[in-house]
């Protein structure tokens, strides 16, 4: 699958979702590693990543879906990012 770009939430947060090896399992980037931190990221007195990672999700489908990471999501942003990656037509349903 490649790399996806998706708008979450009121603040249309823009981030890059980069595919890993493991199927449905991606990479969480914000597409502007600075702003993201300013507003989303320092009110939590983090710091910002080196690699700007915010966390890694694994989708099953639009609701059953994995999050590991420091990355401030909420849990409607989470289902907004499963829901866009179970929605995108390459994505592999019956391969986890």
């Amino acid at each position: 699958m490649e790399t996806l770009e998706i708008t979450i939430g009121q603040s249309k947060r823009g981030l890059c979702l980069e595919p890993q090896e493991q199927p449905n399992t991606f990479k969480i980037y914000a597409l502007d590693p600075v702003q993201d931190w300013f507003e989303h990221e320092r009110p939590r007195n983090v710091d910002l990543p080196v690699d700007s990672c915010l966390g890694t999700i694994t989708v099953r489908d639009e609701t059953d879906f994995d999050f590991e990471g420091a990355g401030a999501f909420t849990g409607q942003e989470m289902q907004s990012i499963a829901a866009q990656v179970s929605l995108h037509p390459l994505f592999k349903k019956d391969e986890l």
